[in-house]
C-alpha cells in the first residue's frame, strides 16, 4: 500500500497526475507493485472535483504547511513535487522565486529526510537548467553528459534543488527521481506568466477564436512535451527502482523537437486559416532572450534505456486538444 502526496496538485499537471493515479488499480513504486492507500493533494486552491472523489486535500501555502504539519509529508511513501513559481515570475521577481521555489523546496527535502523511513521524491525539474553564454556556448545537442548552465533564475532554482535532492539520496535519506520536463503544450485554461506560455496560447486561443501573439521569431527551435508525455513520464519514473535509476542526478524527458513555424502550420492544418490568421507577431525581447537560451535538441541514452521514449507528432497533440475542448 502506498501513501502519496502531490504538491501543486491543483495545477494543470497536478490534476492530471491525480486523475492518473486514481484511475490505476495497481502501480509500481520504486520497483515494487502497490495499491493506493491514500492520496493527499496540497495546493493554494483545490478544484472541487477532488473533494467530491474523496481525495484528502490540504489548502494553503506549502512552506507554511511543511512547518506546521511536517508529519503529513513524513508519513508519505511518495511525494510528487510539482508546486512551483513559473519562469517569467521568477525572472521578474527574484525574491518570489527564492521563496516559492528554493526555500520551499529545501524545506520539503529536509522534512522528507527526517522521516523514519526513506520516502520517494519525484521532482518536476526543467530543461531551463541548461543554457549558454558567449564563452560557454550551448552545444548543438544536449546529451546526458552536458553540464547544466542555467541562464535564468527559474532554471537556477531548479538546479539548486536537483543538487540538494541528489545529495539527500546519496546520504540514503530519500529516494529521488528528478525528471526534467520540456515546455508542456498545449495547456488549457488561462495564460500564466511563464516565458513559455505563448507556446500554448498560440494554439489554444486561436482555436477558441481569440487572437494570440507569438513573441519570438518563427524560426525559433523549441522542445515540447505534450501533457500526456509529461504525466506519463512522471508516473513511469515512480515505478523505476533505485538500482535501475542509478545516479540520483536528473533525467531529461524525451519529447518533440520543432520550430515555432511548424507549430503554426499544425494549427492551420487543424483549425484552418481562420485560426492561424488570429496570430500576431510582436516580438518581446525578454521572452525572446529566455526562450533562445533553452536547448531544443536532446539525445538521452539513459532515457532510452529506462524505456522513456516518444514518437508523438505536434499535430496529433493539437487535434487531441481540439477534440477535448
Amino acid at each position: 500500500m502506498a501513501r502519496i502526496v502531490v504538491t501543486g496538485g491543483g495545477g494543470f499537471l497536478g490534476q492530471r497526475v491525480v486523475r492518473s493515479l486514481l484511475s490505476m488499480n495497481r502501480f509500481t513504486v520504486n520497483g515494487t507493485d502497490c495499491e493506493l492507500s491514500s492520496l493527499c493533494v496540497v495546493d493554494r486552491l483545490i478544484p472541487p472535483w477532488m473533494r467530491e472523489l474523496g481525495v484528502d486535500v490540504i489548502e494553503g501555502d506549502l512552506l507554511s504547511l511543511l512547518q506546521s504539519q511536517p508529519e503529513r509529508f513524513q508519513s508519505s511513501d511518495v511525494v510528487f513535487h510539482l508546486a512551483s513559481a513559473v519562469s517569467g515570475e521568477c525572472e521578474q521577481d527574484l525574491n518570489l522565486g527564492l521563496s516559492v521555489n528554493l526555500e520551499t523546496g529545501i524545506a520539503l527535502g529536509q522534512t522528507l529526510a527526517s522521516a523514519s523511513h526513506r520516502p520517494l521524491l519525484i521532482f518536476s525539474s526543467s530543461l531551463a537548467i541548461y543554457g549558454g553564454t558567449q564563452d560557454c556556448p550551448l552545444p548543438r545537442v544536449i546529451t546526458d553528459d552536458v553540464r547544466p548552465n542555467p541562464q535564468n533564475s527559474y532554471g537556477a532554482q531548479k538546479l539548486m534543488l536537483e543538487t540538494l535532492y541528489a545529495d539527500l539520496a546519496r546520504r540514503n535519506e530519500i529516494s529521488i527521481r528528478t525528471l526534467r520536463l520540456m515546455t508542456v503544450s498545449v495547456r488549457p485554461g488561462k495564460p500564466n506568466q511563464a516565458a513559455s506560455g505563448f507556446l500554448s496560447g498560440m494554439i489554444r486561443e486561436p482555436l477558441s477564436g481569440v487572437a494570440s501573439n507569438v513573441p519570438v521569431p518563427i524560426d525559433t527551435a523549441i522542445a515540447l512535451n505534450s501533457p500526456e508525455q509529461a504525466v506519463g513520464g512522471l508516473i513511469a519514473v515512480m515505478g523505476i527502482s533505485d538500482a535501475e535509476w542509478g545516479t540520483p542526478l536528473g533525467l531529461n524527458l524525451p519529447g518533440m523537437r520543432l520550430e515555432v513555424r511548424e507549430m503554426i502550420e499544425a494549427l492551420e492544418r487543424v483549425g484552418g486559416s481562420d485560426a492561424s490568421d488570429l496570430l500576431t507577431y510582436d516580438h518581446d525581447p525578454m521572452i525572446q532572450r529566455i526562450v533562445a537560451g533553452w536547448p531544443s535538441h536532446f539525445e538521452s541514452e539513459r532515457a532510452s534505456r529506462l524505456g522513456l521514449e516518444t514518437h508523438e507528432s505536434f499535430e496529433a497533440v493539437v487535434r487531441r486538444f481540439e477534440s477535448a475542448t
